[in-house]
């Protein structure tokens, strides 16, 4: 939508037969046994009563006054509901057993195209004990995590956004609303079809009034539809219990209402017996050692920075790019201009260092990035 200012726009430029699914007794075992729990797609409309749609998010609304806090039974503690439910949803308890899950995924492009397709695979045993592998049309590539280091052999590069969101959407849920500073939280009951879900809104003070929000079974744990970053819609269905947690086994995420992800768990189960030959990386395997990296997407927390701009480009349409380093606290120590007009550069490098970014940690280690951004005026 057409603004009379000058807006900046960021863009992180990096990036079978259904197998039997084990509960932590290693047998099928289904939240939903009674069929109580329908499934959510996103969608205008189902033609089925077992079916219920989440409209899709296509646009924002704005407000002058912007956002406000909630009080007494609305109002949510962020950080204590956030680790309560992380423990509760996927796979980030720190209570869990050594555990192996393997994970098909197709991915679209906007035109509803499937342009990949490809199994995530992961054998987890400790924070630094894990073997992380992807398999796909256009990327093969093993991590193994070890007291040492981390260390990978097929493909160099990193995850791309979308293999990365594979992962997160099935074992870390929460993983986006972890990354959000200086919000608050309310509670809000939505229904969507005639079917009532529990949800958390997390927003801040600006005059975007669309904010990120999940939404649960009424008086549960289970998660089953999340609202995140961008355009981004997830539905959870098909959820399994697994070692105290919830796991979705089928999980279709939209971008824009636009088929982006589909995601199926084909195996989750513990491992009863942890053999240490199978973390131990193969001889050529590279090891990621050094303080900066590149290819990856850091989560930006502040970039309200906006540039100045010269009398000069105050009335042209154009896009700064810029080359910048993120330090390991999240804040930008060095922007260069790329491309675009010279007289532009000054204007988003001086805005660009002002912004923040989440730590970007490797084996919990923070580490710097490599990275590109853009400046846009319209």
């Amino acid at each position: 939508m057409p603004k009379p200012f000058a807006v900046v726009l960021f863009s992180i430029l990096i990036i079978s037969s259904l197998a039997a699914v084990y509960a932590q007794e290693g047998r099928p075992t289904s939240v939903n046994r009674n069929g109580d729990l329908r499934i959510l797609v996103v969608a205008t409309q189902t033609k089925s009563d077992s079916v219920v749609a989440v409209p899709p998010a296509t646009s924002v609304s704005m407000s002058l006054r912007g956002g406000k806090k909630a009080a007494g039974a609305d109002a949510v503690d962020l950080p204590n509901w956030l680790s309560k439910e992380t423990a509760l949803s996927g796979l980030q308890s720190t209570d869990l057993l050594p555990w192996h899950i393997v994970v098909t995924y197709d991915q679209f492009d906007e035109d509803g195209d499937n342009v990949h397709s490809g199994v995530y695979e992961e054998y987890w045993a400790a924070a630094k004990k894990y073997k992380r592998i992807y398999k796909s049309d256009n990327f093969n590539q093993t991590d193994y995590a070890t007291d040492k280091g981390l260390y990978r052999h097929g493909d160099q590069r990193w995850p791309s956004s979308a293999e990365s969101q594979v992962r997160a959407e099935v074992v870390t849920p929460f993983s986006y609303a972890a990354t959000l500073h200086g919000f608050h939280g309310r509670n809000l009951e939505r229904t969507f079809s005639g079917y009532k879900l529990q949800c958390v809104l997390i927003e801040n003070d600006s005059a975007i009034s669309d904010p990120t929000q999940y939404c649960f079974e009424p008086d549960s744990s289970i998660l089953r539809y999340s609202r995140g970053f961008g355009w981004f819609q997830t539905v959870y269905n098909r959820i399994v219990p697994f070692q105290g947690s919830n796991l979705a086994q089928e999980v279709d995420v939209t971008d824009g209402g636009k088929p982006y992800l589909k995601l199926r768990v084909e195996t989750i189960e513990s491992l009863s017996h942890v053999d240490d030959a199978n973390f131990v990386p193969p001889s050529d395997a590279v090891a990621l050692q050094g303080d900066r990296v590149s290819g990856v997407r850091p989560v930006a927390i502040n970039t309200s920075s906006f540039p100045q701009w010269p009398a000069s480009l105050r009335t042209q349409h154009f896009t700064v790019k810029l080359e910048i380093v993120i330090g390991k606290n999240g804040h930008v120590i060095s922007a260069h201009g790329v491309s675009g007009p010279p007289e532009g550069y000054k204007a988003c490098e001086d805005a660009v260092r002002k912004w923040v970014f989440k730590p970007y940690l490797v084996l919990d280690k923070p580490v710097e990035v490599e990275q590109k951004v853009e400046c846009s005026s319209f």
